[in-house]
């Protein structure tokens, strides 16, 4: 699920599941007898984007031409992590790395809601960075881009490729710590001191899929958030079949010390032909911890992306 909101957002949206989770693990919620089991899921959970707001975005100048050594752009898309603010000293040491190797590198910020990144509607989030590419594009002539993106950049950016079909743009696509199929949405709740419920968030709103519906009625700033969730219909777009799209290359590095997408590892993974899934801890095995966030800076990081984007 998506990581953040606001730190408001994410203290609401812990406390909205962990009532989803108590209300569904309730013996009336439960089978009459033998162990309980969770129902298929009825339909997905139908959210009116209407009423979302896509954002704003914060979009560099394109003041960097491709050499023939580097001919692709590189745009970062970051994660939720954070404000707009701290951006800059989030993302300089991948920055740095990238263009010390010769390549133009653009990091672009959608969906912003009180200097909150993809705080927004998550397909309109998508076109904003799908108009970002086209403007990349066009000023530097170049026939593809590449894109690493970071937690929940990585679910706009996969939006982007494959529903809006944006996969004939680009080259490559480094994803970071990404919340793929298989997330429970555990570690939100453990960052509020919520461990050990009696079943995880998406399994709650499996078994009760219309307590998701009516608590993004009754808490709006909740939706987006909603839409990474299993149930809903934005999320299925993306992963009901299969997620990579023809010509896009795929590289996914997570770590097992992830405590947002969770289970680590196995919730960042995607089990498709081509795609090269990683682990951080199994790369680089003297290195300094990381963890969700500070995956995205480590040098070993850094410097893994920019091989996967030179080969």
């Amino acid at each position: 699920m998506r990581t953040t909101t606001s730190r408001a957002g994410i203290a609401l949206l812990g406390t909205v599941l962990a009532g989803v989770v108590a209300i569904a693990a309730t013996p009336a919620a439960a089978a009459p007898s033998g162990p309980p089991t969770a129902p298929a899921i009825q339909s997905p959970v139908r959210i009116d984007t209407s009423t979302i707001p896509a954002g704003t975005v914060i979009d560099p100048p394109v003041n960097c031409t491709p050499g023939p050594h580097r001919p692709h752009p590189v745009v970062v898309l970051p994660g939720a992590d954070g404000t707009t603010d701290q951006t800059a000293a989030q993302w300089n040491p991948m920055l740095t790395a990238l263009r010390a190797d010769g390549g133009c590198a653009f990091v672009f910020q959608g969906g912003i809601i009180k200097g909150q990144r993809w705080a927004g509607d998550v397909p309109s989030e998508a076109r904003q960075v799908a108009d970002f590419i086209t403007k990349v594009r066009t000023a530097t002539r170049a026939d593809k881009v590449d894109i690493v993106a970071h937690s929940a950049g990585t679910f706009v950016a996969q939006y982007y490729l494959k529903v809006l079909r944006g996969a004939s743009s680009v080259r490559d696509a480094v994803l970071l710590a990404p919340e793929s199929r298989g997330c429970d949405g555990a570690g939100l709740l453990a960052q509020y001191g919520i461990t050990n419920p009696p079943m995880t968030p998406v399994q709650a709103a499996e078994v009760a899929p219309y307590l998701v519906s009516a608590l993004t009625i009754m808490f709006p700033g909740m939706a987006p958030a909603m839409q990474m969730s299993p149930t809903s219909e934005v999320y299925k777009a993306v992963f009901d079949g299969t997620v990579t799209q023809p010509g896009v290359r795929y590289s996914i590095l997570a770590t097992r010390h992830d405590r947002i997408a969770t289970p680590a590892v196995s919730c960042s993974r995607i089990d498709e032909p081509g795609v090269v899934n990683v682990v951080y801890e199994d790369r680089f095995p003297t290195a300094p911890a990381v963890d969700h966030s500070t995956l995205r800076s480590s040098p070993e990081s850094t410097a893994w992306v920019v091989e996967q984007l030179r080969s």
